[in-house]
């Protein structure tokens, strides 16, 4: 259907045009009739029709004005241009504005029928031409995604005289790389998801990026045989260890997504972590050893030297389940800004360090060093600054540098200190957030309610449950603006509204506003706008014509 607005003052010429092409033109819509030029332009931003029927001489803005506001929008329409002016002028101006055709009143029906017949081939050819630009796009867009491929198995594959890829391809800055190979054993094959497919794989790069993995790492994803994908990482890192976290991180989230919401176990094998991209190749034969020599799927995050990644000996493993609870509960209430519990777990980890320490001392600074990073990666994804002289980061670098070679106490004092940091900053986040939210509450209750004369701070403090004191501090201090103030403003804007778009009365107005006095309400609206609501109303009609 081709939609058609026709601007016309005259109803009866209007309703005539509209009568005839709804019996006479089956593929064809009107989807709106203006009085004036300036409702045509607006009609047309809204609607966006292919064909505009519009006289010339129409009151506030006539024909040729709404077509050149339309141009200067950059708005795309076939124009028929109907008008009592038989003049030369009239038409050259419309030539130049792009006018299909130019129809002279009175005009035959058969007349109107020519044109929009002509107009319809035109848009028929130009969706036509359209269309084949969008196939030929989809051809480019498909040889670009082929070619990107095999640039990025080539280079999964160790394939000699690979080029260096573009930055859509791979980053080739990026400080760490690995594979992630991602398997559905073949029991699971009937679950629906086939990683054969490139859609699968698509999907699945899109789940990733929506949340699943973490915003410093770069992904990429290809199809394999056998039900099984590729994960291509890149990504920045202070350090390989740090790079680690953030990948194995990412998995388990993947896992627990793909578990939840699509019913579909991934057992995911994370290749060595390299600092060229030419390595890729190794990480990727690293997972492949696994994969083949697997014998069961019990365990569905397997990561490639993941021994030298944290070494745990047979003492260290008794402990583990433990540490990682205690870590876990110290993350919690760090974030809920428990400083007594967060500190009361901390001792509890320092024992638990103690038993294993003379055994394995690189060990503890490994794992208080990825306690730092669980917590930083709370108050990176919370947007929280802790410090105003010295960036996250800094502080987070020089904290785990500090950890390498630190006694236990020297590792409880440290780890203390960033959790007293932590707390503030966490309760300072939690009390920002809770106030915009009651300032958001305090602005949408006054909103819905400009029309009640006892809107005062009284009645809004008493309606959120608040002090009023406190409710005029916090909107103050959010705001910049006094509560009243703000009242008052949203008051007069909509009574400007009212007044702009409405016949309403001023004592009307008045009233809905909030006003039971006209005279106040007229003084208010003074002091506002610099004139009287009967000025203002003045002043529009003078604008419109």
């Amino acid at each position: 259907m081709y939609k058609i607005l026709i601007a016309e003052d005259e109803s009866e010429m209007r309703n005539l045009l509209v009568k005839y092409i709804k019996k006479q033109e089956p593929d064809m819509e009107v989807i709106g009739g203006a009085v004036n030029g300036k409702e045509a332009l607006r009609l047309t931003e809204l609607h966006r029709p292919d064909i505009v029927i519009t006289d010339i001489a129409m009151p506030v803005m006539d024909g040729l004005e709404f077509l050149q506001e339309a141009a200067k929008k950059n708005i795309p329409l076939k124009v028929v241009i109907i008008s009592g002016h038989d003049e030369f002028e009239y038409a050259k101006k419309a030539i130049a504005l792009g006018v299909s055709e130019y129809l002279l009143k009175p005009f035959e029906p058969l007349e109107l029928k020519k044109v929009l017949e002509k107009i319809k081939k035109e848009l028929e050819r130009q969706n036509t031409l359209l269309d084949n630009m969008k196939l030929l796009k989809e051809k480019v867009d498909g040889s670009e995604t082929v070619l990107k491929e095999r640039i990025l198995r080539d280079i999964v594959l160790g394939k000699k005289e690979v080029p260096e890829p573009k930055a859509d391809i791979l980053d080739t800055e990026a400080d760490y790389y690995c594979i992630c190979l991602l398997k559905l054993p073949l029991y699971f094959t009937a679950s629906g998801w086939n990683m054969e497919k490139r859609d699968n794989i698509e999907e699945l790069v899109k789940i990733l990026s929506g949340g699943c993995i973490h915003k410093d790492i770069q992904v990429q994803g290809l199809g394999l045989e056998d039900n099984g994908a590729i994960l291509i990482l890149a990504g920045r890192a202070l350090e390989k260890q740090q790079f680690f976290y953030k990948v194995r991180e990412s998995m388990e989230h993947l896992q627990r997504s793909m578990e939840k919401y699509y019913d579909v176990r991934l057992i995911c094998i994370i290749g060595g972590i390299y600092v060229e991209w030419r390595k890729l190749s190794e990480s990727y034969e690293e997972t492949l050893k696994v994969w083949k020599g697997l014998t069961s799927t019990d365990k569905s995050l397997i990561i490639c030297g993941e021994e030298k990644m944290e070494t745990p000996s047979k003492g260290i493993v008794d402990s583990s389940k433990q540490i990682k609870n205690l870590k876990e509960q110290i993350l919690l209430s760090v974030r809920m800004g428990k400083g007594k519990e967060s500190v009361e777990h901390l001792d509890e980890l320092i024992q638990v360090y103690a038993s294993i320490s003379p055994r394995k001392t690189d060990f503890v600074a490994i794992s208080a060093q990825e306690l730092v990073y669980g917590i930083f990666n709370e108050i990176e994804q919370n947007d929280i600054r802790l410090d105003k002289k010295r960036t996250n980061e800094e502080i987070q670098s020089r904290l785990r540098q500090q950890l390498r070679n630190a006694s236990l106490l020297e590792i409880r004092e440290l780890l203390r200190s960033y959790f007293e940091m932590c707390h503030r900053s966490f309760m300072e986040s939690k009390d920002r957030r809770q106030t915009e939210v009651i300032v958001e509450h305090i602005k949408n209750l006054i909103e819905c309610n400009l029309e009640m004369e006892e809107l005062t701070l009284e009645w809004i403090a008493e309606k959120i449950h608040f002090s009023s004191t406190y409710v005029r501090q916090i909107f103050k201090q959010k705001t910049g603006e006094r509560i009243m103030e703000y009242v008052i403003r949203k008051r007069m804007e909509k009574a400007g509204g009212l007044l702009r778009k409405t016949d309403l009365k001023i004592q009307d107005v008045a009233e809905a506003c909030g006003y039971s006095n006209q005279r106040y309400f007229a003084s208010s609206f003074k002091k506002y706008y610099g004139c009287t609501p009967t000025e203002y109303k003045i002043m529009l009609k003078e604008e419109d014509y």
